[in-house]
């Protein structure tokens, strides 16, 4: 699911590793949902500008934002706080809003509106750097992001992550131990998700509304399985757009 190219520029989110990934599509959605709390706030805060919307919508994948310290796994999934910032500049210069999935689900299925042009930035894992560089960042716009967290693991305290949340940040499960589930027997697989939703639930003391795939890898019994678990929709990384008309995809 390619989510946004570029042109030559450096500065424009790209089709590129060290950006974003090849971009989070959604999955397994659940059109009506079913929970008021969780439908309501985050993201870029409406106005009258804002119509009803049920199009495609880009979504772009971060993992770390900072710069490495010598050698460092998977130093593709770097992106240093300039490049992002430069990113998030053009993506502004180019009349894009970033509004959270919730409100992408919102008005795919439930009448709401979005700006003419949204975008949700979705981050993984939890890590420190998308709290020191993406949350003030992005609070200069006016947005907010996406934060896919593991209920165990992550660099981020608790009360940093409720910060995010209050600047209208959605927080997504993204499992307990980023296993592949596709591999998971039934009881493994239960635990990974219902139990990383009711974990970070307890915790935190907010909803958590939706769900992404571990390394974006799934099947229809994960599918099932994540519906099971109450989630109201997933992410996963296939190049393209979020389209509304793609809930298994």
């Amino acid at each position: 699911m390619l989510v946004l190219r570029g042109s030559d520029s450096g500065s424009q989110p790209a089709k590129s590793a060290n950006a974003s990934s090849a971009g989070q599509s959604v999955a397994t959605g659940n059109s009506d949902g079913e929970s008021a709390a969780g439908r309501e706030a985050g993201g870029g805060q409406p106005d009258d500008s804002w119509q009803p919307y049920t199009g495609p919508v880009p979504i772009l994948m971060y993992h770390v934002i900072g710069d490495p310290v010598g050698e460092v796994p998977y130093p593709d999934l770097w992106l240093s706080e300039s490049d992002f910032q430069a990113q998030v500049d053009w993506l502004a210069e180019n009349d894009y809003t970033a509004v959270t999935l919730v409100q992408v689900q919102n008005a795919w299925y439930d009448g709401g509106t979005l700006p003419e042009k949204p975008i949700v930035l979705s981050f993984d894992d939890g890590v420190l750097g998308q709290y020191v560089y993406g949350l003030p960042i992005l609070r200069e716009k006016g947005w907010a992001g996406q934060l896919n967290l593991k209920a165990e693991g992550s660099d981020l305290s608790s009360e940093q992550v409720l910060k995010m949340a209050r600047a209208g940040w959605e927080i997504a499960s993204h499992t307990i131990n980023h296993f592949d589930l596709t591999t998971l027997d039934p009881a493994s697989l239960e635990q990974e998700l219902a139990g990383s939703k009711q974990q970070l639930e307890d915790e935190l003391g907010i909803e958590i509304v939706n769900f992404c795939y571990p390394a974006g890898q799934y099947n229809d019994t994960v599918i099932e399985a994540v519906k099971a678990a109450g989630y109201r929709g997933a992410t996963t990384v296939n190049p393209g757009l979020g389209e509304r008309t793609m809930p298994s995809n």
